[in-house]
């Protein structure tokens, strides 16, 4: 390796720690640079449309990916990302067509599988949808956004066992996504797990303090269970985040006039 592809390199990987530093005006001097120096520059030709379509500048971005496929047609990298331009675009028949480019070349790239995934979901086609985050979840299966998307679609679908298994999944790599525990909570609920949905409820209260639709959804619990008590401070709890909740008052008196 001579010293010009060795400047190369440093510049390319300087460029991307800048962008990833949010430096944007660096990052853009580095990948210039890099790309005058070496013919081959297809992966800084890459990072520039990056740094360019970060910053929600598609179009250009897309001169750039096109610029780094005309270096190299098979660079995954790029592909998926003229997809992303495109799904931007909302052009998805368009993305999923470079997505598929990508994942024929290296069907370990996880990210072209997820968003597959959500380029069909946007199209209303589920079982698609769900087809590409299970295929994302084989490329990486500690990717969790897949598990929470597989278990929103399957809950959409009803599937209420499988929408469970898909968060408790996620729960396997990482405990610290207040959503989480509440779709699973959500889940056992309209399943009349009542105790399993409080338990996942409280989980979410506690990494996030005032998540309104889990304490909504605990005092509809405790209701259910003729725990009044323990409905009543959830509810009013409810009040004090969004004073003029319907629901919540509706259900106040219901349980007042219980008494």
């Amino acid at each position: 390796m001579n010293d010009e592809e060795l400047d190369y390199e440093f510049l390319n990987i300087e460029g991307i720690y800048a962008l990833l530093d949010g430096d944007y005006k660096k990052a853009e001097e580095l990948f210039t640079k890099a790309i005058k120096i070496e013919d081959n520059s297809f992966e800084s030709l890459c990072n520039m449309g990056k740094l360019l379509l970060v910053q929600g500048k598609v179009d250009e971005a897309l001169e750039f990916f096109e610029k780094s496929l005309e270096k190299n047609p098979e660079y995954p990298e790029a592909l998926h990302n003229v997809g992303v331009s495109y799904y931007r675009k909302q052009e998805l028949e368009k993305a999923i067509s470079y997505y598929m480019k990508a994942v024929e070349i290296d069907d370990k790239y996880f990210e072209s599988w997820f968003n597959l995934g959500n380029s069909f979901y946007e199209k209303g086609e589920l079982q698609e949808a769900l087809k590409y985050y299970k295929k994302t979840t084989e490329a990486n299966p500690n990717f969790t956004d897949a598990y929470y998307n597989l278990g929103n679609v399957y809950r959409e679908l009803g599937q209420h066992a499988l929408a469970k298994k898909a968060y408790q999944d996620i729960l396997k790599i990482r405990q610290d996504d207040a959503a989480v525990y509440y779709n699973l909570g959500y889940v056992l609920q309209i399943t009349n797990d009542l105790d399993g949905a409080i338990e996942n409820y409280q989980q979410a209260i506690k990494l996030r303090e005032n998540y309104l639709k889990a304490i909504l959804n605990l005092g509809i619990a405790y209701q259910a269970k003729n725990n009044f008590r323990k409905a009543l401070m959830y509810f009013e709890k409810a009040l004090k985040i969004q004073p003029d909740l319907q629901i919540v008052q509706e259900r106040i008196v219901q349980i007042k006039e219980k008494e």
